[in-house]
């Protein structure tokens, strides 16, 4: 990615929006399955940073998709980003307030959500 290229990012509202009208979207958390399974954003899929360029390689670049992990200062997401837009991926978001800021706005997650850095003010 170039450095004065700018990632694109998504608010809660919009993406939640998005998810509402596009039930096909690709919402991707980067994080370990761990936390996946602990609480992730409703419909999305698990694809951990590590394991990000051997499960996307292979996708059509033109598919939109929005990136989330922790918390906005969770840099996983960022990085997800920029190693999905240096493999030639053309439509994609980042969703910095992660799932904390997802479960904390009242939207819909799936998991028991014990984690207690989701709980913190």
């Amino acid at each position: 990615m170039k450095n004065n290229e700018k990632i694109v990012t998504i608010s809660a509202k919009q993406l939640h929006e998005k998810i509402e009208l596009q039930p096909e979207l690709i919402v991707i958390n980067v994080l370990d399955e761990k936390y996946y399974k602990d609480c992730h954003i409703t419909g999305s899929i698990n694809i951990p940073f590590d394991k990000l360029i051997e499960q996307v390689s292979s996708w059509n670049k033109d598919k939109e998709i929005i990136l989330y992990c922790a918390t906005p200062t969770c840099p996983k997401s960022e990085k997800a980003y920029q190693l999905l837009k240096d493999l030639g991926f053309s439509k994609l978001y980042e969703y910095p307030g992660g799932i904390k800021e997802w479960l904390q706005s009242g939207y819909p997650v799936t998991g028991p959500c014990k984690e207690s850095y989701l709980h913190e003010k």
